[in-house]
């Protein structure tokens, strides 16, 4: 077998999302962050690594062998060497490690890939559409295998299932998620200020290095969607929070632009908080009136619980489904796609 670690500059590797590299491992943190590579011969096997994160926050991955489902991995050992791909012909064969859960409950590291065979190089270029997707537990997918009020679980939750999942599979995106459950624009649903979207949106991953802030260049969205308020929407009846909300989504626009001169950004909010979307579009208008370009909104509606369910208390596939033709459609009628 021969070894290869998870440099970032490695020519054998493809990644996605935003992950920290240390000392040959990949940390992959954020929904859907993945690392590619392909090879040639009989057997490839990973090291992972994670923490102690109980049962309900054990990190799951999904392994694609060219573009289909080859294993569902679930860390339950601190360190474990898996097989990721077993073949018996010559043929050259393309691996994807998904990270299918998010980044606030558990990471999963990669450092060793033993292969019995060969690594092949990989190509590099990525024409696809970049999206950057900002967002709360609909967007990392919680809840979406769970019964109606099911107890929480992250066994519960895959990011391939949420609306931003299944959009970034069917135009075949180039996706990069920011996104964890509970939180908001300016106070998580508890009303805690410090779980807020805005606080980790500068650095790669905070929920494993609080102190690694996030070269924004290294990734330039074509399209950036914010599906942020849903965590706020319960408490917004309090005037000094909803002031707080109006002044924190403004602000984190221009943050955005800031960053992301060109993206295109649409704001978007609706699915599990009925209007929320009236106050998010006074922050567009304001801004745009300020002489921000390129700025959209949408309002999703409230999930239709009668005929296509609840799972966990959050939207069930179904819905999931319907959000992601919407953004699609939205998105070509503007002309953005």
């Amino acid at each position: 077998m021969t070894t290869y670690d998870f440099n970032k500059y490695s020519e054998y590797i493809n990644y996605g999302g935003r992950i920290i590299y240390r000392n040959g491992e990949a940390i992959l943190g954020y929904t859907l962050s993945y690392a590619g590579f392909k090879v040639k011969g009989s057997l490839a096997t990973v090291d992972f690594r994670t923490e102690d994160n109980g049962v309900e926050n054990r990190p799951g991955l999904r392994v694609y062998v060219d573009g289909k489902i080859y294993k569902e991995i679930v860390l339950d050992k601190p360190k474990e060497t898996i097989e990721v791909y077993k073949g018996d012909d010559d043929k050259a064969h393309t691996v994807k490690i998904l990270k299918i859960t998010e980044a606030a409950m558990s990471f999963a590291g990669i450092s060793r890939l033993s292969v019995d065979g060969e690594l092949l190089s990989v190509d590099k270029t990525d024409d696809r559409l970049k999206v950057q997707f900002i967002g709360d537990s609909i967007t990392c997918g919680f809840g979406v295998y769970g019964a109606p009020e099911a107890e929480y679980t992250i066994r519960d939750e895959d990011g391939e299932l949420c609306y931003a999942g299944v959009l970034t599979k069917r135009l075949n995106l180039n996706a990069q998620f920011v996104s964890v459950s509970g939180y908001g624009m300016f106070v998580e649903y508890t009303g805690d200020p410090e779980g807020v979207v805005p606080r980790v949106y500068d650095y790669t991953n905070a929920f494993y290095d609080r102190d690694e802030r996030i070269d924004h260049s290294e990734f330039e969205p074509d399209i950036i969607v914010v599906n942020l308020g849903t965590n706020d929407s319960g408490l917004v009846g309090d005037p000094t929070i909803l002031h707080g909300f109006l002044s924190r989504y403004e602000s984190f626009l221009y943050l955005l632009r800031k960053e992301h001169k060109n993206s295109a950004i649409l704001c978007t909010i609706g699915t599990l908080a009925p209007g929320m979307y009236d106050h998010v579009s006074k922050v567009i208008e304001k801004v745009k009136s300020q002489g921000f370009e390129k700025i959209y909104g949408l309002e999703l509606p409230f999930h239709d619980v009668e005929h296509d369910g609840v799972a966990a208390g959050h939207p069930t596939k179904i819905t999931h489904e319907k959000d992601a033709k919407r953004l699609e459609d939205f998105l070509k009628n503007e002309g953005l796609i």
